[in-house]
């Protein structure tokens, strides 16, 4: 494959603060684009490899990859389709009654979501109301083609889309669930969701929740895709200078911990001390977790059992997936098993694992199978009463 170019961040993505700024919290072995699933296994076994640090920002607080790649790389082909992973789609269906719940009494509600994909929240929310959804991905075009209830704009989310569509003061709802790690320019992004919020407007977001990862030593999360990880203390630090005031936050379970939080445009704006970062013994049990990778109880029992020959599994080819098998490579897995056919007969980029339907799991027994995707790990042994062999996690859900 061609040599992809990349860059390192100019200053903070949330608060646009200097370089300078910036320590570091981790850096992990090269590896591929956990979002890369190639066609070929020659594909894969040449796929590009870039650095991959995580550095913190001690103006905001903000963790993020020093690294970026272009969107046109990331996100040109994605291998994501929210509405084929059953937890996701309860998760929505929960996230829309909440929010129909609270906005019951405006039929006409404008509301924008960025960060749509294939429309798994907007196919839900009231017809009465008038629904917009921003995404760039090739997903939510293919999607939105068969849709009338809601009006996609296949772009990045920003203030010269508001202002070139009409969008200034006119949104009353705008959410944002699971996208901001992919945004590069934040700062940039929640300046066009002040400018096309009316007054008073409400800014739903939500976000992996940085606490629960570090509680979790959650490394796997850790990719080029993933360009940051909030705290609720960074996203008040971003924005609440910007104009915005915090309404609530709550706590949830998914993705091994997410924050749900609401903002309201305001007209004033709020000065936030800077960062008194609390993080720092949780930053060294990262790091120590992630160096110490090949001692955990699963990563012991896959080695013996290739060491005696037997064959392996793993299940859940997503991102998670890519990182935990290219940072352990030492541990070849004869296939990885995946219910999307988005990444179905393709391969893991660099160790080459091809991609299979579940239904291999019990034509081609193996004794393991390591739940790469651990966080939906009781969908998944429900689902798979036939596996004869034993599980194992590679992270424990908080």
């Amino acid at each position: 494959m061609d040599t992809v170019e990349y860059f390192l961040i100019p200053r903070c993505r949330g608060c646009y603060a200097a370089t300078s700024n910036f320590e570091v919290v981790i850096q992990m072995e090269p590896m591929p684009l956990a979002g890369m699933f190639c066609s070929t296994l020659t594909a894969a076994l040449t796929a590009p490899v870039f650095p991959l640090t995580w550095v913190q920002c001690h103006r905001c607080g903000l963790v993020q990859v020093l690294e970026d790649i272009p969107d046109s790389i990331l996100f040109s082909h994605y291998n994501y389709a929210s509405s084929t992973i059953p937890g996701l789609v309860r998760h929505f269906e929960s996230f829309s009654e909440f929010l129909t719940a609270r906005y019951s009494r405006d039929c006409s509600l404008q509301f924008l979501e960025i960060g749509c994909n294939d429309g798994v929240l907007l196919n839900r929310l009231p017809r009465r109301w008038q629904l917009k959804g921003v995404d760039l991905s090739d997903v939510s075009r293919i999607a939105a083609s068969s849709q009338s209830h809601y009006d996609l704009y296949n772009l990045p989310f920003s203030v010269d889309l508001v202002r070139d569509n009409g969008l200034e003061g006119s949104i009353d709802v705008i959410s944002g669930s699971n996208c901001l790690a992919h945004i590069s320019d934040l700062k940039a992004v929640f300046e066009a969701v002040y400018l096309a919020l009316r007054s008073r407007g409400e800014f739903w977001l939500e976000v992996h929740d940085l606490d629960a990862l570090l509680n979790g030593s959650q490394w796997d999360t850790i990719y080029h895709e993933h360009r940051l990880e909030w705290s609720e203390q960074s996203l008040l630090r971003c924005l609440l200078p910007l104009g915005f005031s915090h309404v609530e936050t709550h706590r949830l379970p998914l993705h091994g911990g997410l924050l749900r939080v609401c903002f309201r445009k305001e007209s004033r704006f709020q000065f936030i001390a800077p960062n008194s970062d609390q993080t720092q013994p949780k930053f060294a049990c990262l790091r120590e977790a992630y160096e110490s990778r090949y001692n955990t109880r699963a990563a012991k029992i896959l080695r013996e059992e290739l060491r005696k020959g037997h064959r392996i599994a793993a299940y859940g080819a997503a991102g998670r997936a890519n990182v935990y098998l290219n940072q352990l490579r030492e541990i070849q897995f004869e296939y990885i098993v995946d219910e999307s056919s988005l990444r179905l007969h393709k391969f893991l980029p660099r160790v080459g694992t091809p991609v299979v339907p579940p239904q291999v799991l019990e034509e081609k027994p193996v004794g393991y199978c390591l739940i790469t995707a651990w966080n939906y790990s009781e969908d998944i042994t429900r689902k798979n009463p036939g596996h004869s062999g034993q599980w194992l996690t590679a992270f424990e859900a908080n």
